[in-house]
């Protein structure tokens, strides 16, 4: 493998657009894809200028940048899977393990469609869109649910 920092940077692209706290915050307002993919960058950097890194360092790493960076706090153990991930294909790449780099880089989920290198930012949408009144903060929907400020409070049926 010529230029192993390259296909890991491709490698992270890919962990990255799989971890769904990376693709919440872009949906959320929170961050930006720009934001993400310099963070793609940002990681193999790390990885490739501090020798001996463990797990615990790289999902350190990973919660303080995603913490500053983005201002959201993991409240999971997304961060140590991700840093196993990252560790385990670093090792393949300044070790010299090209053949079973490959072979498990074909096992990754595919690079997903919101974090697409090659098309332009778009915002995200999100699956569910709430209707909105401006003149209204509250409307009928029914005679067991209303809209509240853009949240559907679901009450008891009435006994008739």
């Amino acid at each position: 493998m010529s230029n192993t920092k390259e296909f890991f940077l491709s490698v992270v692209q890919r962990i990255f657009s799989n971890w769904t706290a990376l693709r919440m915050v872009v949906e959320h307002n929170m961050g930006t894809k720009k934001m993400v993919i310099d963070f793609c960058s940002y990681m193999t950097e790390v990885m490739y200028m501090n020798e001996g890194l463990n797990v615990s360092e790289i999902a350190n790493e990973l919660e303080k940048y995603i913490d500053e960076q983005f201002n959201t706090e993991l409240e999971d153990n997304s961060s140590e899977q991700v840093a196993e991930e990252l560790l385990r294909f670093y090792r393949y790449c300044i070790e010299s393990h090209e053949s079973l780099a490959v072979t498990e880089f074909a096992k990754l989920s595919p690079l997903q469609k919101w974090l697409d290198m090659n098309k332009p930012a778009k915002e995200i949408q999100t699956v569910c869109a709430m209707e909105t009144d401006s003149s209204e903060s509250e409307k009928e929907t029914s005679d067991d649910m209303k809209v509240v400020d853009e949240w559907t409070e679901v009450t008891r049926k009435r006994r008739r």
